[in-house]
């Protein structure tokens, strides 16, 4: 009876929480994300990791986040379970449907709704900011794309970093519906066979990072450029461009400044590959 009644007071803040969106300057936001995340994680009252999930469906979306909400996807109680999964289809990063489709068969039908919603709403048809998804990944691929190393016109820039973004890319490309990640290390010969084999069409990421600024009252803006290319054959397809500032110093500003560039490109790339056919 308790459970039943909490599942219901949950319905009712996630659906007043979905109508309303918050923000603050990106070091309070960031300062207050990880505060939520820790209690997510870490609070032993089932109240306070619901009311931390919800709150987190309002955040920027941040790979913290993402991560945290999708680890609550196993949560021990259903209300937690269902707000992280709401909140990750309010974020709407593409890379938590796998965690979302593992926690599609989940034993408490309030859960399973919740989870199948999000898995609609990242997985549905629509424009953000230029992104359209391609089709679903239960579905066949579509496109075979590989990535390569990520390079730097600017300055400074340590190669765990760039080896990092590449990675960060990579999983990026991989979440996306419709894709088949590529090796990226394969002969053209196989490249083709494994196009014609199976009838997908494919695409090559190069990136680089054009700009890294220091901020006049600190921060770091990052702007990077990612070029479209077919596979094997590399011609050009489409440029996509990002940039992003992260407010604060060290070098976990400068990861956050460079993923947040990183993820604005990217989300230009379904519709790249779209027009690219």
């Amino acid at each position: 009876m308790e459970l039943s009644c909490w599942m219901r007071r949950l319905a009712l803040v996630l659906a007043v929480a979905g109508a309303v969106s918050s923000w603050a300057p990106p070091a309070e936001a960031s300062a207050r994300s990880s505060y939520l995340v820790r209690l997510l994680k870490g609070s032993s009252q089932f109240r306070v990791r619901v009311q931390a999930a919800i709150s987190l469906g309002g955040s920027a979306d941040e790979p913290e986040v993402v991560k945290a909400l999708s680890q609550a996807l196993s949560d021990d109680h259903p209300a937690v379970r269902a707000a992280a999964a709401t909140s990750l289809g309010r974020i709407g990063n593409s890379s938590a449907l796998g965690a979302l489709r593992n926690a599609a068969k989940d034993g408490e039908a309030p859960v399973r709704k919740a989870v199948k919603a999000a898995i609609a709403k990242l997985g549905s048809s629509r424009s953000t900011g230029g992104a359209v998804a391609i089709q679903a990944p239960s579905g066949p691929a579509t496109f075979y794309v590989a990535v390569g190393a990520l390079a730097s016109n600017a300055q400074g820039v340590d190669p765990a970093v760039l080896a990092r973004g590449r990675e960060f890319i990579r999983g990026k490309v991989g979440a996306l519906d419709g894709v088949a990640l590529a090796p990226g290390d394969e002969s053209p010969k196989r490249v083709k066979s494994v196009l014609k084999k199976r009838k997908l069409k494919g695409f090559f990421i190069d990136s680089s990072i054009t700009s890294v600024e220091a901020r006049p009252g600190g921060g770091t803006r990052v702007a990077v450029s990612i070029i479209v290319a077919t596979y094997p054959g590399r011609d050009m397809r489409a440029i996509l461009r990002g940039a992003a500032t992260a407010i604060g110093s060290g070098s976990s500003t400068r990861r956050q400044a460079l993923e947040g560039a990183l993820s604005g490109a990217m989300r230009q790339l379904p519709a790249a590959l779209t027009r690219s056919r």
